[in-house]
């Protein structure tokens, strides 16, 4: 069969508004504050009351009012924190306090202990003040009904502290992706076989349960399927089981690229089939029912590259987040040659100078094709090259998309 030619292919813009545009049903699950760790809520979260629910003190100190600053005054009390203040300050008086603990009626200042001289109950403040300084008013974080975190939003160690403090012990959160992963091809043999002559070990399978666990998946591996179609078959029909199903292998126009037509004939809407990157040409997106589905490339780079260029996307919302790309801006360390007429993204190394706001430099590594795993193992970015590119100079600013 001849191949498409790279004009008839869709471009990764097109595609990606293809991927943006398909809708997805995230799964919406209650649960314990302390298991929502990346996970994305699926309902706001409010403030239950007034934070801080009282006027406190942001300092060790001593309470008093400001008309008495500069005098000698007597200590009446002390307040720690998680005590309530027994009687109020009145003129002459203070009372020493400490961080966080309430503010007693009539006093408007805090003097930290660091500017009060102290002799038994009598103390001198060494500096004036100003009224409320020092001291958090009820309500100055956030009030009551206010939201404190958004729908959407990813909960990570900070998210849970404030979720927490608002008294959320459960959430409702979107559940991970369920994701089923299934390699064809009678070329692989597991990790664990010594391949025969014309055999390779099986490195997308082990490549794509890693990636999308760390994409915050729950991943089924469905194993490596041969070249048969009555057993591809029924690994892909308990694949559309789940949220997403992700097939490597067997996506091109070859005798034996029997997957497509498989999902075609299951009812599968092939949205996408063949796209002009470089590597990963022989790319399938499609959906049925509340199932989307993932025709991977069979060389391994090819399979990572649309895996965190393009599927992550739809991960992305079908976690109930939002679409946010690793970009990173850098400068070419050397030059390279003009690009071919597919958008290329090739492997890199990042090299970070010893300043904290500077951009780093880009080196490209030696890419010997989308079957060598060996090159993304050693990259930490994609130097993503339009197609029809130019020649680049050394120091030229380029786009990097981390991985």
């Amino acid at each position: 069969m001849a191949e498409i030619e790279v004009a008839n292919l869709i471009s990764v813009a097109e595609a990606i508004a293809v991927l943006d545009g398909t809708p997805v049903w995230p799964r919406v699950v209650r649960v314990a504050l302390a298991d929502a760790q990346g996970l994305c809520l699926a309902e706001d979260i409010v403030a239950d009351r007034d934070y801080p629910p009282f006027d406190k003190s942001q300092m060790d100190g001593f309470a008093l009012r400001l008309v008495d600053a500069g005098k000698e005054l007597r200590v009446v009390g002390e307040i720690a924190a998680g005590q309530w203040p027994e009687r109020a300050v009145g003129a002459g008086e203070a009372v020493a306090i400490m961080t966080g603990a309430p503010m007693p009626e009539g006093a408007d200042s805090v003097a930290p202990v660091e500017v009060v001289k102290r002799e038994g109950d009598r103390i001198w403040v060494e500096e004036g003040g100003a009224r409320d300084r020092y001291i958090s008013r009820v309500g100055s974080d956030i009030r009551a009904g206010e939201m404190v975190l958004g729908k959407g939003v990813r909960m990570e160690a900070a998210q849970i502290a404030a979720a927490a403090s608002v008294g959320a012990a459960e959430v409702f959160v979107h559940g991970r992706p369920r994701v089923a992963v299934m390699a064809t091809g009678d070329e692989i043999v597991d990790v664990n076989v010594t391949p025969k002559l014309g055999q390779i070990r099986n490195s997308n399978l082990p490549m794509m349960v890693a990636l999308l666990r760390k994409m915050g998946c729950e991943v089924t591996s469905l194993g490596t399927i041969g070249d048969e179609p009555g057993k591809i078959r029924a690994a892909i029909l308990e694949g559309l089981k789940f949220d997403a199903l992700f097939v490597s292998g067997g996506m091109s126009m070859g005798e034996y690229d029997y997957v497509p037509g498989i999902f075609r004939e299951l009812g599968v809407e092939l949205k996408i089939t063949k796209l002009k990157i470089k590597p990963g040409k022989p790319f399938v997106f499609g959906s049925v029912g509340k199932s989307v589905v993932f025709g991977l490339p069979g060389n391994p780079v090819s399979a990572f590259v649309c895996t965190v260029r393009l599927a992550a996307r739809v991960l992305a919302r079908l976690s109930g987040g939002a679409v946010a790309d690793r970009w990173q801006c850098a400068r070419l360390s050397v030059a390279v040659k003009a690009h071919g007429s597919r958008e290329f993204y090739q492997p890199v190394r990042l090299e970070w100078s010893g300043s904290a706001d500077a951009i780093p430099m880009v080196l490209p590594v030696n890419y010997r094709g989308s079957s060598d795993i060996f090159t993304i193992a050693n990259s930490d970015g994609l130097l993503v090259r339009p197609a029809d590119d130019s020649a680049l100079t050394a120091g030229s600013l380029v786009r990097v998309l981390a991985i």
